[in-house]
């Protein structure tokens, strides 16, 4: 299925729906996702007293099972595909390990979140569409990042990250604003930028100038951010788009030539170079991933004690911290693909990764260009980031499971589209074989 034709299914879905109704989805949307990436108060990882941002959050979990199930009901939207069943499995299977997570009623909230997450994916992708749902997505985080660069300055404690500074304990530079970390702030920035990149051909004149001037924030926010991977993973998402669009020999030519000296820079001088990457000017910060080769080595001696099954959703949040060698900040595993071994063994992550290929395998056979992008941004993000998974479903999970969505919608349409043309070959035929035999039985 072309991308066109992809566009056009949100398009015809929004203009056969009266006003008033699209109005409520937008705005269960903006409920939905602002909820899931804002935070408004400063308290420790292991306080989860229910208050007004806890209890904001959970009926914004509420809300992202109540949309999708009952457009499940009136048929609006459906979930026969073989990609939406296997994304499922993994996601009960996380929501299963939570009864053996240290902190049962957090692990099974947070996981149970995440199949509204994939379900509400689903809905606004069918309900909106691609690009209206990209444009959706860059709007809110734009909203976000004003919010963001507001309460930087006029509230440092809330708006600025709190770190060691060598031996004392306090605010920097780097801005978390309302999205609770950097790079919580940066993810999400860097992929607004990538969505507007991707959907900007497709959108109207219009929106076009609102995107335009909603990414200005939302690229301030990011360089404050310092989010290393965010940048990395945006400017690799970027490149392989500029590689496919344009002559790709020569482009390739080109990235090759790149990295190349950049390479041929950091064998000549690796300290310089790293050091000048790293935040304190020690190049042992970049080598140790600022601090998460610790990390992950303490990890996996953990996961080694229960490889099969895991420690339960999240549990990494209560378990990780109480370790001596560890610090009480690291709440979680720092990596993707082993907060999901953490959680749930290696029965959740083959689920995962086997999620993963029939995604991409179906993604690459419809031509499933920009999400297949966005998609991979997480998976080189989650390198040294456990997001989307490791909490509640953030901002990256919704625009994770956008993407999957993005790619089942594509193919139910295409699937659609396929049992039609073969009913109205079968119509035809059917057709043409009366006229033969009525022709036949008719006198000559």
């Amino acid at each position: 299925m072309n991308t066109d034709s992809s566009a056009s299914i949100g398009r015809n879905a929004l203009r056969d729906e009266p006003f008033y109704r699209t109005g409520i989805n937008v705005a269960a949307v903006f409920i939905v996702l602002f909820a899931s990436m804002t935070f408004f108060r400063i308290r420790d990882y292991t306080d989860k007293s229910l208050d007004f941002q806890t209890a904001f959050k959970l009926l914004a979990i509420g809300l992202s099972f109540v949309v999708p199930i009952a457009s499940l009901i009136v048929r609006r939207i459906s979930l026969s595909n073989r990609i939406v069943l296997v994304w499922l499995a993994f996601l009960l299977t996380l929501v299963a390990s939570s009864f053996q997570a240290p902190l049962f009623s957090v692990s099974f909230i947070d996981s149970a979140a995440f199949v509204g997450c994939f379900l509400f994916c689903v809905w606004m992708a069918t309900r909106f569409g691609e690009t209206n749902s990209a444009t959706l997505m860059v709007l809110i985080v734009a909203t976000v990042a004003v919010l963001s660069l507001v309460v930087y300055f006029v509230n440092p404690e809330l708006g600025r990250m709190r770190a060691w500074l060598g031996s004392e304990f306090g605010g920097n530079n780097r801005i978390q604003g309302i999205a609770g970390s950097p790079n919580g702030l940066g993810s999400m920035t860097a992929m607004a930028l990538l969505l507007t990149l991707l959907y900007f051909k497709r959108m109207t004149p219009s929106v076009r100038k609102a995107v335009i001037v909603a990414c200005v924030p939302v690229a301030i926010c990011l360089v404050m951010t310092d989010n290393r991977m965010s940048f990395v993973s945006l400017i690799v998402c970027t490149g392989i788009y500029f590689i496919n669009r344009g002559n790709r020999l020569a482009n390739g030519l080109l990235v090759g030539l790149a990295l190349t000296a950049m390479l041929i820079v950091l064998l000549s001088a690796p300290e310089f170079f790293l050091s000048s990457l790293a935040r304190s000017g020690d190049a042992s910060e970049i080598t140790t991933g600022t601090g998460r080769a610790e990390i992950w080595s303490v990890v996996l001696e953990h996961i080694a004690r229960r490889p099969v099954t895991g420690y339960g959703y999240a549990a990494a949040t209560s378990i990780l911290p109480l370790d001596p060698r560890l610090f009480s900040v690291a709440a979680h595993t720092h990596n993707l693909y082993l907060e999901v071994l953490f959680s749930g063994g290696l029965i959740a992550l083959g689920l995962f990764l086997t999620a993963i290929l029939m995604t991409v395998y179906e993604g690459v056979r419809k031509r499933c260009f920009e999400p297949m992008i966005v998609l991979f941004f997480f998976l080189v993000r989650g390198v040294t980031e456990p997001s989307p998974f490791g909490n509640m479903p953030s901002f990256a999970g919704y625009a994770f499971f956008l993407s999957v969505a993005f790619v089942v919608v594509r193919v139910m349409s295409a699937e659609t589209a396929f049992r039609q043309k073969v009913r109205d070959q079968s119509a035809a035929s059917i057709a043409r074989c009366r006229a033969i035999l009525q022709s036949a039985r008719s006198p000559a």
